[in-house]
């Protein structure tokens, strides 16, 4: 297996507790392609460490968001569950699949997924909590 997930500073948005939670979800993700020889257990026990942890996540971020008036919390919210749904779905393809599902277009799909949210949806926030003077 030679794809990779791998995180990139350029996916900073400079809200720290954010921040190292999208690194966590890169490093789950990776751990998803590093189980692919170790068979189906492993790649479940991974998979379902990703879900619950962007659950975790999306809650988390959720909250800062309603805790700082943030406008955009309800189009964040519809965002999340479209990811989480998504991210099901592709739990649901992998878990039958099994791993030959583990390959270089799923790498694709989960950086641009992750990637995608954090530079379009997470950014945005980050852009307000700056212009209000905030933490988030």
């Amino acid at each position: 297996m030679t794809a990779q997930i791998s995180w990139s500073d350029d996916l900073l948005i400079n809200v720290a507790a954010i921040d190292s939670d999208h690194k966590k979800l890169f490093d789950l993700m990776s751990e998803i392609f590093a189980t692919s020889a170790h068979g189906a257990d492993a790649i479940n026990r991974a998979i379902g460490a990703l879900a619950k942890y962007t659950k975790e996540h999306f809650a988390r971020e959720e909250a800062s968001m309603a805790k700082t008036n943030y406008p955009g919390l309800s189009k964040q919210m519809y965002e999340h569950e479209h990811l989480v749904f998504t991210l099901e779905s592709m739990m649901d393809r992998l878990m039958i699949s099994g791993p030959e599902a583990i390959d270089a277009d799923l790498a694709k799909f989960l950086m641009s997924w992750l990637g995608d949210h954090i530079m379009d949806f997470d950014l945005k926030y980050a852009e307000y909590l700056k212009a209000n003077n905030l933490e988030g």
